[in-house]
């Protein structure tokens, strides 16, 4: 078990929040911290903080990546409990 800090860039557009929330959810990966900032009327920044295993973590950042409003996903920080 890992922790994990997480970072997107998605466009805003409506519903993005329920379908990167809902991908945490399927991958029964609990959000321990979330902050977005907006930074253009179209770009919002996250970081994300969860913990989780390195394989669920895979699963996610490559299910995260077809959500057509994500610009980019990066793992910033990974720290082990």
């Amino acid at each position: 078990m890992n922790m994990y800090v997480i970072s997107l860039i998605t466009q805003n557009t409506l519903c993005v929040l329920q379908r990167v929330a809902g991908m945490f959810s399927r991958y029964r990966v609990n959000i321990e911290h979330i902050n977005i900032s907006k930074h253009t009327d179209k770009i919002s920044y996250w970081n994300i903080v969860i913990h989780s295993e390195d394989e669920k973590v895979e699963l996610l950042q490559k299910q995260l990546s077809k959500i057509i409003e994500l610009v980019d996903i990066k793992i910033i920080d990974k720290v082990p409990l």
